[in-house]
């Protein structure tokens, strides 16, 4: 029995035991679906705050969301060690974490859930309240003067308190070459290093009578990964009682969540170096199958138990066996010849990051420039290692030229090239260089062209919406592949290309 249990066809019928144990008790207990939902998407938005204790009591106090956001003070903190609690202070939520004497680097994580569309930039303001005044700008001076200038310019050009928030906005984007908006900039970036656009606006606005407050925003982008808050400006519209949320230079406010009205996000009494990150991602499972999940065992919980700013990397790790999948693939079936055996998995998640056609472009280029170079190298009969370092040294150079020259012709997708991994470029083009001499040129861009076929059939399986929904949610789902592969391993049959390659034969013996 116990010889049987550990041959491969016990040990691949155990994976897709367990793991199909696994994917129905998700599924039946705990309610979470087979497949992504199409029509709600909901974020998760977590911030990181991090700070050096110096060993001393600590009182950490971070902006929550309020207004807008659904049961915004009912959001989950994780943090070993600390007390935390929900205050308001003028009406806005503030979360406070303590400790008696923490030491050394410190996380606290605090994560909200919202849905998609919940964004609001316009709030009414109560027909009962008394309408807003714009608080007094004391600027005497020559400052006073530029200001004053500066005003009376947007004041000429609008008509209504919509249209002067429009010219102010224009008026940052732009940053017009005029002396008196130079001697401004140098002013506000002085006194004001991190929020001087905003506080320049804001001063613009009051001066022209127009009531106004800042508030801080979070963008709803997995792509941004790790991001700071977002410096925005709420005003009042005198004509239609209404408070307009936007940003100081007027750029969009697509996927910008109106985080806190705050001046202020973070405040740590007892610590230093204190930071507050933000990172968003969607959640494809429902809300509440997702908490539950969560909150589970961690060999039921998975990477869903970890931080969003831990669990982002994940998301993207864990598809690499289905990429792998696909090389074996075609490999071991279709008989694919590949520089590398795995290389086109790397490939395939650079894909991932870049349109399809700049990617390729971008990678010829750099194959065949950095073969040109090891074609020069081989005159000098460099050791291995040395050769290809000297390949890892011209790839930085041509990724850095890529980026420099997309830069000046306005292709933004260059400047991303980094997310190939050089080291593998390198040595690909060492192996390729090796095969071009031993075997001809033929030989050599047949396999890059293979290699081409097996990274795009890798993105292919990477890029399915299921399959970045299972590895998240259903992890156990990589024990199915493990099998498969497990298989695969022990076919020594025809490969598809071998089938055209003897057909000659097959028709003699016939």
């Amino acid at each position: 029995m116990f010889k049987r249990l550990f041959s491969l066809s016990g040990l691949v019928s155990v994976l897709i035991l367990l793991s199909a144990a696994g994917i129905i008790y998700k599924n039946r207990v705990l309610h979470v679906p087979l497949l992504p939902k199409q029509d709600q998407d909901i974020w998760l938005v977590e911030a990181r705050i991090s700070y050096e204790a110096k060993g001393e009591p600590v009182k950490v106090a971070l902006a929550l969301p309020g207004e807008g956001w659904e049961n915004p003070t009912e959001g989950q903190q994780i943090s070993l060690g600390y007390g935390f609690s929900v205050e308001h202070e003028d009406g806005k939520p503030v979360g406070f974490w303590s400790a008696r004497e923490p030491k050394n680097r410190q996380l606290i994580y605090y994560r909200v859930r919202v849905e998609e569309g919940t964004g609001r930039y316009e709030f009414q303001q109560p027909r009962s309240a008394k309408p807003p005044e714009a608080s007094e700008v004391r600027a005497k001076g020559s400052l006073g003067v530029a200001l004053e200038a500066l005003v009376e310019a947007a004041r000429q050009r609008s008509a209504d308190d919509v249209t002067y928030v429009s010219q102010v906005q224009q008026l940052l984007k732009k940053k017009p070459d005029s002396g008196s908006f130079a001697y401004l900039q140098r002013y506000y970036e002085k006194k004001y290093p991190d929020v001087w656009e905003r506080e320049f606006a804001m001063d613009l606005l009051k001066m022209a009578d127009i009531a106004c407050r800042p508030c801080l925003g979070v963008k709803l982008e997995e792509e941004r990964g790790a991001q700071r808050h977002i410096n925005l400006i709420e005003y009042y519209d005198r004509a239609e009682n209404v408070w307009h949320v936007v940003l100081p230079d007027g750029g969009s406010m697509a996927n910008i969540v109106l985080w806190t009205r705050a001046r202020s996000m973070l405040e740590v009494y007892g610590g230093e170096n204190s930071e507050v990150t933000f990172t968003a991602i969607k959640e494809r499972a429902p809300a509440g199958a997702a908490e539950r999940m969560a909150q589970s065992p961690w060999w039921i919980a998975t990477i869903s138990a970890l931080p969003v700013s831990e669990r982002a990397p994940f998301r993207y790790a864990a598809l690499i066996p289905f990429g792998v999948l696909a090389v074996v693939l075609l490999r071991n079936l279709v008989g694919l010849v590949t520089l590398g055996t795995f290389m086109p998995v790397l490939l395939g998640l650079a894909f991932l990051e870049l349109p399809m056609s700049a990617a390729i472009i971008m990678l010829l280029s750099m194959l065949f420039g950095g073969l040109a170079f090891r074609a020069m190298l081989s005159k000098f009969n460099l050791l291995v290692v040395p050769r290809v370092a000297a390949c890892v040294v011209i790839v930085t150079i041509f990724m850095m030229a890529v980026s420099l020259l997309s830069y000046k012709i306005g292709a933004v997708d260059g400047l991303r090239v980094t997310v190939f991994p050089m080291i593998v470029l390198a040595w690909t083009i060492e192996r390729m260089s090796l095969i071009w001499d031993e075997e001809g040129a033929i030989s050599a861009i047949y396999q890059v062209v293979g290699s081409l076929v097996a990274a795009v059939a890798a993105f292919g399986m990477m890029k399915i919406e299921a399959a970045r929904y299972w590895v998240e949610y259903f992890p156990e789902v990589l024990l199915i592949l493990l099998a498969i592969i497990l298989l695969l391993g022990r076919y020594t049959g025809y490969r598809l290309t071998e089938l055209f390659r003897f057909r000659s034969a097959a028709d003699i013996n016939s």
